[in-house]
């Protein structure tokens, strides 16, 4: 008798076997199939995207900064006295010259009346070696004198002369110090801050006021280091201030600071703004924009579609050939109010841009425009 089962077993398993092998193995294009359809691609709404286009530059570089007057000083003590007495207060405009203050002089004027009576003594003195000197001379031309005691006597009378002339300058000084008690405004403008009142003491550069002139104010503006390359000096820069509601003040760009600030990062720019009427005053709040490229054309997208990382070139997520790419760009303006962003390039005109905020985790990932 013929056993024959374990042929007969063999032959019903393979084709079981060999199937199990085909879906295991597969061939290439059934596993990239599997793998495309296993990472899903983002599908994003007509309001997640926007179109780049074409636009004429308009608002400008939004800023903010404080007011301050263009010309300031303070005015300080050259003498060390009592207040005698104090004419004017903040608020009060004053001329060049006009005397603001008056010091105690009493001891000023004891102080010239001791300078002027050393003078008078050296001047004595002076006269009677010049005078000794010229009878020494013709006792020396005579032969009665010798030759060294001669020019020590000259040498006196030189050094006694040179005494009196010293004497004099420091009544100079005295005068003047008697004439500082007059404190004195040093620029036309208006008093600001008052630091001192009558019967008090000040020593030597004590500040007694602040003035400062308001018929021309500057801007402080912090620009962000990645947008500086679009300021330029003689640039407008428009702006309203805290108080005056809607009303925008005009300025120019006169200065760029060369230097970064080591904190922010920010690079600050400073305007020049004409204030005839005196109605802007210092430390007032200022908010507007820098006109940085306004009037040229370049590519527009929506504000919301800038990506500022700390430390990279401001960047775009562009949708193209159904994946997320990361563009880095170049600003070229923006208007807040209008919700513009100006790009100098890194898209191209047509290319769709993602405005929803997706984090850097979606570049290179496959996206697609919902129905």
């Amino acid at each position: 008798m013929t056993h024959d089962f374990p042929t007969r077993a063999l032959a019903l398993l393979a084709p079981a076997v060999l199937a199990l092998l085909t879906v295991a193995c597969g061939s290439p294009e059934q596993k990239a199939g599997q793998q495309v359809e296993a990472v899903a691609p983002l599908e994003l709404a007509a309001v997640d995207v926007a179109r780049v286009e074409k636009a004429v530059i308009s608002g400008g570089l939004p800023v903010s900064g404080t007011l301050q007057p263009l010309t300031q000083t303070t005015v300080q003590s050259r003498v060390s006295a009592d207040v005698g007495a104090v004419l004017v207060r903040e608020g009060e405009r004053v001329k060049q010259g006009q005397v603001l203050a008056r010091l105690g002089t009493q001891d000023l004027e004891a102080r010239l009346r001791q300078a002027e009576a050393n003078v008078a003594a050296a001047k004595v003195d002076a006269d009677l070696a010049r005078a000794l000197a010229e009878r020494n001379k013709q006792l020396y031309e005579k032969k009665y004198f010798s030759e060294i005691e001669y020019a020590r006597s000259v040498g006196e009378a030189m050094a006694r002369e040179e005494n009196m002339r010293a004497q004099q300058a420091l009544v100079a000084i005295a005068r003047k110090a008697l004439d500082d008690a007059n404190v004195r405004a040093p620029m036309g403008g208006i008093i600001a801050r008052r630091y001192i009142e009558p019967g008090s003491s000040v020593g030597m550069d004590a500040r007694l006021f602040e003035i400062v002139d308001l018929s021309e104010m500057e801007l402080e503006l912090p620009v962000p280091a990645l947008e500086i390359a679009a300021v330029k000096p003689g640039q407008r820069v428009a702006f309203t201030v805290t108080g005056f509601g809607e009303r925008r003040f005009e300025g120019r760009v006169v200065r760029i600071n060369p230097v970064a600030d080591a904190g922010t990062r920010a690079i600050a720019v400073y305007a020049r703004v004409a204030n005839p009427g005196l109605e802007l005053k210092g430390g007032m709040y200022a908010r507007g924009e820098i006109a940085a490229g306004a009037g040229g054309e370049a590519l527009g997208v929506p504000l919301e579609a800038l990506h500022e990382t700390a430390g990279q070139a401001p960047w775009l997520l562009v949708l193209k050939n159904g994946r997320l790419e990361k563009r880095v760009v170049e600003v070229a303006g923006r208007d807040d109010r209008r919700n513009r962003l100006f790009l100098g390039k890194g898209v191209s005109e047509g290319e769709t841009v993602v405005v929803a905020r997706l984090t850097e985790n979606a570049v290179n990932q496959p996206a697609r425009l919902g129905q």
